[in-house]
């Protein structure tokens, strides 16, 4: 593990602007799974643990994943690319689980994690992470679960000029251009695939014109508030133009992504969006994954787009649970 390693004070200073000015909302929270449950009671009794102080970097960004953090008290920064002017992609804070990912597949880091305020993190090696899996039965589905409930909190404020979407605070367009590039890249490098997905929102031209663009800017918040709600830290997702997005999923093939993506549809489903009248709202989608379908961020796109099309041209959507492949 990499410690007494800092940030520079310049990008701390942003970072710390950023996280005290959102750290009064509300964060939501699920009921903790067995998994994040035994973690934590096993980490509670360990003697291994760590305090940084702000600024210090837990793990960057491509170290080898040997380690996996229980966060005890204070908050990690999760960032992304050169870290003399990052991407940031959330916060992290007590009770919650980093480094787990690379850990379990035996990857490179994704990211970098570092305390934006004193931290005190209780932390697993392998060897004692292979005891903990002999501990408590079915952990590997109980790992996907915490996987996939997640929080991944919206960003209202830009890091990075134009990065984020001013309306709906998803990652813009013009940060689509750059990161699937980089994207591409890092999987040539490791050697792994991922899924991106051309989502685009059913009838969003009739609420428009039923409700008025007030409304239908509201629906766009509270779609994109709830799908990254169940996205993991490293998923990426961008608002490619008015109505339509594109999610990236690091690591996730084409089975596991049409899961993911199913069981977000139907989240939404459960719950209309909120004011006169309620709204119920669903979307569509179109698939393609690297390196099957492309290499270029032009061709992945051209391919996602394209199964899209075909799904809205045969009239089914996602409200029967089908998507573009």
């Amino acid at each position: 593990m990499t410690t007494h390693i800092f940030l520079s004070q310049p990008v701390l200073t942003r970072l710390q602007t950023i996280y005290e000015h959102f750290q009064g909302r509300s964060i939501v929270t699920g009921s903790l799974s067995p998994y994040a449950s035994s973690i934590k009671d096993f980490l509670e009794t360990s003697d291994d643990e760590l305090e940084l102080a702000p600024g210090e970097i837990l793990f960057k960004q491509d170290d080898p994943g040997d380690s996996m953090y229980w966060i005890e008290s204070g908050s990690l920064a999760i960032l992304q690319g050169d870290l003399k002017n990052p991407h940031l992609l959330t916060f992290r804070h007590p009770g919650q689980v980093v480094g787990e990912i690379a850990l379990i597949e035996d990857i490179p880091r994704s990211a970098t994690a570092l305390a934006v305020i004193p931290t005190k993190v209780k932390f697993l090696d392998k060897q004692k992470f292979q005891g903990l899996l002999a501990q408590v039965p079915a952990i590997g589905l109980e790992i996907m679960r915490l996987l996939s409930s997640r929080l991944r909190e919206v960003k209202p404020a830009e890091f990075s000029s134009g990065y984020y979407d001013h309306l709906t605070g998803a990652l813009s367009r013009q940060a689509l251009d750059g990161r699937l590039q980089e994207e591409i890249l890092r999987a040539q490098r490791y050697n792994f695939g991922f899924s991106l997905i051309f989502i685009d929102l059913d009838r969003f031209k009739e609420i428009n014109d039923t409700y008025g663009h007030a409304r239908g800017d509201e629906v766009l918040i509270e779609f994109v508030q709830r799908i990254m709600a169940d996205l993991r830290a490293t998923d990426l997702f961008f608002r490619y133009g008015g109505d339509e997005f594109v999610l990236l999923l690091q690591g996730v093939d084409q089975a596991r992504g049409h899961t993911l993506v199913l069981r977000l549809l139907d989240d939404l489903s459960r719950k209309p969006v909120p004011g006169d009248p309620p709204l119920e709202i669903s979307f569509s989608a179109g698939f393609s994954t690297f390196p099957a379908d492309g290499d270029t961020p032009e061709l992945l796109l051209k391919a996602a787009d394209r199964h899209l099309y075909q799904v809205k041209n045969s009239g089914r959507g996602l409200a029967n649970g089908k998507m573009g492949v």
